[in-house]
């Protein structure tokens, strides 16, 4: 006998009954296929061991339970599709699954700052501004001689107003993905709805305009509660910038705890390849910790490097302050709805996801804000 020959009998046989399967509804011969199926099988088996070949690719037969459970489904379905309801079928019943991972890999670095995640958020709940006051200052008791007045000491105080900003999102996926229950895609969709959530409100922190249906960010000439006047220029980092941007910062009285530096991932590199002359590290930068010589630093690409010769003379670069002195009001909760309507035809699920929110400076000088300066004339070119 030709084994080679019986071989490629055997595979069309198998792959023309794989193919009547499709069309067939009848169980009596779906079971002679399937017996029928087992003996080629075995005889391909056979045949492949005296050949010394690896059984590799042999097809797996369709498995049918025989019992009144399986009939009743099949009737059921049948008149299913002649009443034109949509009915459900099992992938392991029409074809052979693919094997398929049980994850997807996330990507393996961070896309959003944390910075989202450490500003003070306030609960308000179907609400559609908010306003905080804050303290500007105290006054100074006096000396009073007998039967002069008092010394007025009273507290300056003013306010900032947060309106109601929408983001939004919107994805599409086909619905092939959703249907594959291996292989999370569609909590995959919604996870990145939440990212993209969080990447503009990030943003909207540190850059938010403070116009209509914008945050007023950090850097804005809009957050009333930060005086320019206390704005710091930086030409380069060097081994004195960190201490400049610490003791520029708070009141005369003490040099403030609790503070932390938002920077870009270049000036915080630049930070930690500053060395003496003696070639030693000037500062410790703790990656784990997410430190510099134990001040806490938060890495955000809104914030323009200066040691980047692109960044223009006079943007801002770094803030350096506490992050509760930023408030972003919450007024709903984030919702996602789902549609297959609007791309019915094409198969694809749509959805969409919305938050109304909003964010200001709220703390009196509460940030030290570093703007990009002027090169000395050693460091230029």
């Amino acid at each position: 006998m030709n084994l080679m020959k019986r071989k490629q009998e055997i595979d069309a046989r198998l792959a023309e009954i794989r193919t009547s399967v499709d069309n067939e509804t009848d169980v009596e011969k779906l079971t002679a296929m399937e017996t029928e199926c087992d003996t080629l099988n075995e005889e391909r088996a056979m045949i492949e061991k005296k050949m010394n070949l690896a059984s590799k690719t042999e097809v797996k037969p369709v498995h049918i339970e025989m019992n009144s459970e399986s009939n009743e489904m099949l009737e059921k379905r049948g008149e299913d599709l002649k009443n034109k309801r949509t009915i459900t079928v099992s992938s392991d019943e029409i074809l052979l699954p693919n094997h398929v991972a049980a994850n997807i890999t996330p990507l393996p670095f961070r896309e959003v700052s944390t910075i989202v995640d450490k500003v003070h958020l306030v609960n308000l709940n179907g609400g559609e501004t908010y306003k905080k006051s804050y303290v500007k200052g105290h006054g100074e008791a006096g000396l009073t001689g007998e039967g002069e007045s008092y010394t007025e000491t009273e507290p300056t105080f003013d306010y900032v107003t947060i309106t109601k900003v929408k983001v939004t999102a919107y994805t599409e996926i086909t619905e092939e993905l959703e249907k594959l229950p291996s292989l999370p895609y569609q909590a995959e969709v919604l996870k990145n709805i939440n990212i993209s959530l969080k990447k503009t409100i990030a943003k909207q922190i540190l850059r938010g305009a403070g116009t209509s249906n914008t945050f007023t960010g950090i850097f804005s000439d809009k957050a009333t509660a930060i005086e320019a006047s206390s704005d710091i220029s930086i030409g380069e980092i060097n081994e004195n910038t960190l201490d400049e941007i610490i003791f520029s910062f708070g009141g005369e009285e003490e040099v403030e705890n609790g503070a932390c530096i938002v920077l870009n991932k270049n000036d915080l590199r630049a930070f930690a390849t500053l060395r003496t002359k003696e070639g030693r590290k000037v500062h410790t930068v703790d990656y784990q910790s997410q430190t510099i010589d134990g001040i806490p630093y938060i890495i955000s690409s809104v914030c323009k490097s200066i040691t980047d010769s692109n960044t223009a003379e006079g943007e801002y670069c770094i803030a350096y302050g506490s992050l509760s002195n930023y408030e972003v009001p919450i007024f709903s909760p984030v919702e996602i709805g789902k549609s297959t309507d609007y791309k019915f035809k094409d198969g694809i699920i749509c959805y969409k996801a919305s938050v109304f929110t909003g964010g200001n400076v709220t703390g009196f000088n509460g940030f030290l804000r570093v703007k990009k300066g002027a090169s000395t004339p050693e460091n230029e070119g």
